[in-house]
Formats: C-alpha cells, structure tokens, sequence
C-alpha cells in the first residue's frame, strides 16, 4: 500500500534532480508528486490508478501554470549583449584620453582603450558611445 509520504519522497528525489541538471522540467513533476502526496493525506484510499493520474494532471498544471512565470523570471537583459561586449557599451559615457583631431581618438572604455571617431574634441572631454564598428567606437558628445 502507497502512503502520502511515498510521494513526498519522491517529490524530494526529484528536487535533487531539478538541482543537479539543467532545465526546470523535474520542479513541475515535484509540484505533481507534492500534491498527490496531499490528496493521499486527505484521502487514504485513493487507488494507485487515481494516485498515478493525479500526479499526471498536477503536473502538467504546473507545468502550464508555472512556466510562463519562470521563463520572464529567469530572463536579464544581460544575455542579449552576453557574447556581444562591443554593443553593451552603446549609451554609456567616457572620458577621452585623447583629443579627437580629423575625427579620431582615443578613449578610455573600463579597463582598455579604444580608438573613437567623431567630432573634434580636447581630451578628457566626456563623450557618448553611439555604435561600434569593427574596433572603433562612434561617439557624440555627452551632454
């Protein structure tokens, strides 16, 4: 004879397996196990076809339920700019250590330097990085 706890040691193997690989698809199927553990609580005589289609329906409800929640939980706006460092620095304001003369410069961007283009200005004048092409940044003065 199943007992609720049964269930709620499943749900906690399955935890241990939400944490141990990737993806959230055994946190639906712990939620499942969860509740069925419950309605077996409540209801003692519960047969292991109604148990086994209990399991089934809640987790596929948490399923539909849970995850729109999480997939704009786990979304930063870190990841669109991830494997592109050049267009992160779009908007931010540096300082140039060199002035710009004909439309080239230098600037000091975090730990580095980067050549710059626009117009001509003295050095340690703040500027505003518009794109990046290639290597080079395009500025604008800040104001």
């Amino acid at each position: 004879m199943i007992v609720f706890w049964w269930w709620w040691a499943a749900a906690a193997v399955l935890l241990v397996c939400e944490m141990a690989l990737p993806g959230v698809i055994f946190l639906f199927l712990a939620i499942g196990a969860v509740l069925t553990g419950l309605v077996l609580l409540i209801v003692p005589s519960t047969g292991l076809e109604i148990q086994l289609l209990i399991f089934a329906v809640t987790s596929v409800a948490a399923a539909l339920g849970l995850r729109p929640i999480l997939a704009t939980r786990l979304q930063t706006k870190a990841h669109a700019t991830l494997n592109a460092r050049a267009a992160a620095l779009i908007g931010q304001v540096v300082t140039l250590d060199e002035p710009i003369i004909n439309g080239r410069g230098r600037a000091r961007v975090a730990d580095g330097s980067w050549n710059v283009r626009g117009p001509d200005m003295v050095a340690g004048a703040e500027v505003r990085i518009v794109r990046v092409e290639g290597a080079e940044l395009v500025v604008e003065p800040a104001r």
